[in-house]
C-alpha cells in the first residue's frame, strides 16, 4: 500500500488486517468487516443525501453504505487534495447478462430501489437539479451533425469512415426527430413531477452494479456504486439496463416482456415516465456512442471492435424497430 493510501486510511477509525486492489478501488479487510476505498469525483455536497438514500435499503436489498471518518465527515482528502470515500462492501455474485433469471431479479430489485428512493421536501438535504432527458439528446444530436460535417470534408476516408457515412443520414434523421419530440415535452411538468414526488434513481444501473448474495437473513440483492445517483425518474435506470440487455440478446421480444413484467409487477410507470422511456429508447444512442468514440480517438487507427459495433447496430436495427413498435409505440 503506497504512502498516499496510508495517509487516507489513517483518517478513519478502523483496524486494517490487509488491503488489496479492486476495480479502481482499494479493498480493506478490517476488524469491522470488508470496506472499499475509492476516489470520488462528484460534488461533496451530495454525500449527505447519498448516505440518507443508502440507509433506506436493508434486509433483502443492500448497498455499499458510506462510512464517516474520525471527524464525522463522509469524505477525506489526500495530500494532492483528491477526494476519497470509504464504504462498507456488499459481497455477492455479479449479475450475468446471459442469465434470464439474474436479469429478472435485477429489474425486480430496480423497482424496489425506486420505491425506496423517494425523499420528501422536508427530508431533502441537497437541492439537486432534475435531469431532463431532452437536454442530453439535443447535445448528442448536435455532436452527430458536427461529426458528419467533419467526415464529409475528409479527402482520404478509411473503410470505417465510408461505412459510417453510408448509414449516417438514417441515424441522424432519427436522432433529430426524437430530439424534436422530446423537446416538445414540458420541461416544467417533468421537473415538477420529479420534485414533487422526491424521485431519485441509481444513475448507472448496469448488470455489473447488481450482486446476488446470501447471508444469515437469507438471499439478498446488492446494488452498488450508488454515488452516480441522479434526481430523475425510474425510467432512466430502466432504459439503461433494458437497452444494454436488449442489445446483447438481439432485441428479443420475449426478454423484453420478462424485463417489463419484472419491473412493473412492483412499480408501474406513470404516463409521464412512460413517455420519457419511449423517447429514450427511440433515440439512437448506440450510434452516437460509436461516433463519439471515433471523433475523440486517434483517426489514423480505428480498432476493429468499433467497426464490429457499427455492423452489429445496423444488423439489429430492424429487430429494435419491431420491438419498439410492439411495446413502446
Amino acid at each position: 500500500m503506497n504512502d498516499k493510501a496510508v495517509s487516507v486510511l489513517e483518517q478513519y477509525d478502523m483496524t486494517i488486517n490487509r488491503t488489496f486492489k479492486g476495480r479502481g478501488t482499494i479493498i480493506c479487510d478490517t476488524q469491522q468487516g470488508m470496506r472499499v476505498l475509492k476516489e470520488y469525483r462528484g460534488r461533496t455536497e451530495k454525500l449527505e443525501l447519498l448516505s440518507q438514500l443508502q440507509n433506506r435499503l436493508n434486509d433483502n436489498l443492500r448497498t455499499d453504505t458510506l462510512i464517516r471518518n474520525k471527524e464525522g465527515a463522509l469524505f477525506v482528502k489526500d495530500v494532492d487534495n483528491s477526494v476519497y470515500i470509504l464504504e462498507e462492501q456488499v459481497e455477492g455474485k455479479e449479475c450475468s447478462y446471459k442469465s434470464e433469471e439474474d436479469i429478472v431479479r435485477a429489474f425486480s430489485a430496480m423497482a424496489k430501489l425506486h420505491l425506496k428512493f423517494m425523499v420528501s421536501a422536508s427530508e431533502d438535504t441537497y437541492a439537486m437539479p432534475v435531469f431532463f432527458y431532452a437536454d442530453e439528446m439535443e447535445k448528442h444530436t448536435m455532436e452527430c451533425r458536427r461529426v458528419k460535417n467533419y467526415l464529409k470534408k475528409l479527402h482520404n476516408k478509411t473503410d470505417f469512415e465510408r461505412a459510417l457515412l453510408q448509414e449516417y443520414d438514417y441515424f441522424l434523421d432519427r436522432a433529430a426527430d426524437v430530439t424534436r419530440r422530446a423537446k416538445e415535452e414540458s420541461r416544467a411538468e417533468y421537473e415538477a413531477y420529479v420534485n414533487s414526488n422526491g424521485l431519485y434513481c441509481h444513475g448507472d444501473y448496469q448488470y455489473h452494479n447488481v450482486l446476488f448474495g446470501k447471508g444469515s437473513g437469507g438471499a439478498y440483492t446488492g446494488i452498488i456504486n450508488l454515488e452516480h445517483f441522479a434526481h430523475d425518474s425510474g425510467a432512466r435506470d430502466f432504459y439503461l439496463l433494458f437497452r444494454k440487455i436488449s442489445e446483447k440478446c438481439d432485441w428479443s421480444a420475449d426478454m423484453a416482456q420478462s424485463m417489463l413484467d419484472a419491473y412493473q409487477n412492483r412499480r408501474v410507470f406513470p404516463p409521464i415516465e412512460w413517455r420519457s422511456l419511449c423517447l429514450r429508447l427511440a433515440y439512437p444512442e448506440k450510434f452516437w456512442k460509436i461516433i463519439n468514440f471515433y471523433y475523440n480517438s486517434r483517426k489514423s487507427w480505428m480498432p476493429n471492435r468499433n467497426y464490429d459495433k457499427l455492423e452489429s447496430l445496423i444488423r439489429q436495427e430492424k429487430n429494435k424497430e419491431k420491438l419498439l413498435n410492439k411495446f413502446f409505440s
